[in-house]
């Protein structure tokens, strides 16, 4: 079989309505909106109710995808859903999410993947190599978060409860017939050695089950409850010298430069990490896109919400060169380089 090429065929977003402001967080712990937005560039970022899922965020970007026409509900054949806050351990957000879009009895294969920020660039890669083979059609890969409901809203808490943020977004992943919009190339890597030395949590170790013995209610016994972020100094310099490199590689493979870039789309988890890694490559501050001082650390919709937003409010055309690059805790980091 002829390889085929794939594209990016439709896009869609969703965010929570409450928008929780920085001073808003500085009524809770001891913090200030000059030293959020100093550090990380971050204004503000919404919050869903109690109760809502990660999937539920995940539906209404989907819906919002599919109002725009591009592609039928009946025509997606395979679901992708990366995240690191899913609905519960098992099963996947993904058979949730198929279920409330009620595409139960087509018996869709359902994909749920866990590289946290890095998670919807491993996703496109994945749906590049199920439509290039010819395996599926209509691929929708869904990046979405509910950090809210598991932040420690304390000082303890503070330096990660202001980073994160609620959202979602979409893309469908289609066989293209035109060199114009296609995927150039991904590539995505990993490092274990730092699993344990960027954000993490422990909200469940299976290896206690049924229980993990901690008190919620205390607050001297709670910690692992809540995300932490041990080394943000190795992290920083983690995330940056990744961030350079794949850029560099995945620009490298395909016989084109920085020079050839429309837009950067990087993952939006401090607008520092995003502004040293694009002065290391020679990146001009005019074509990174950003809107991390609205959203916060949205983890896997980061670069989909970007993606989304951008498209919609005409930035980014059809034909453009677009670098999608992220690096997350794990560590995990990757690349995607195509034409819209």
């Amino acid at each position: 079989m002829e390889k085929r090429n794939a594209y990016i065929k439709a896009v869609g977003m969703y965010v929570p309505d409450k928008v929780v402001t920085n001073d808003d967080l500085a009524k809770v712990m001891d913090t200030n909106d000059e030293w959020i937005v100093q550090r990380t560039g971050i204004h503000e970022r919404h919050y869903a109710d109690v109760g809502v899922a990660t999937s539920d965020l995940a539906l209404e970007a989907i819906k919002n995808l599919l109002g725009k026409g591009a592609v039928r509900a009946e025509e997606i054949d395979c679901i992708i859903f990366a995240t690191l806050s899913p609905d519960q351990l098992f099963p996947g957000s993904g058979m949730f999410l198929q279920d409330k879009l009620g595409w139960s009895e087509r018996c869709i294969p359902c994909y749920d993947i866990r590289q946290q920020c890095s998670g919807f660039v491993y996703g496109m890669q994945m749906a590049q190599a199920f439509v290039e083979t010819g395996m599926y059609d209509n691929v929708l890969l869904v990046g979405a978060e509910v950090h809210s409901h598991g932040l420690d809203f304390s000082d303890r808490g503070r330096s990660v409860t202001v980073l994160f943020g609620d959202g979602a977004a979409a893309v469908v992943v289609s066989p293209s017939d035109s060199e114009q919009s296609r995927i150039l190339h991904s590539e995505v890597y990993a490092d274990g050695t730092g699993a344990l030395n960027g954000v993490h949590t422990i909200l469940f170790d299976i290896s206690k089950q049924p229980v993990i013995d901690y008190d919620p209610a205390n607050f001297e016994t709670n910690a692992d409850m809540f995300p932490a972020m041990p080394a943000p100094k190795n992290l920083f310099v983690n995330a940056v010298t990744r961030m350079s490199e794949v850029v560099l590689s995945s620009l490298d493979r395909v016989g084109l430069s920085v020079a050839d870039v429309d837009w950067v789309l990087p993952h939006q988890a401090n607008m520092r990490i995003n502004s040293m890694m694009a002065h290391n490559v020679d990146i001009p501050d005019e074509k990174v896109l950003y809107n991390i001082h609205k959203f916060g650390n949205t983890t896997a919709a980061t670069i989909p919400l970007l993606l989304a937003e951008f498209v919609d409010n005409g930035t980014i055309k059809r034909g453009d060169l677009l670098l999608m690059v992220a690096f997350g805790a794990g560590f995990t980091w990757g690349s995607v380089l195509l034409r819209y």
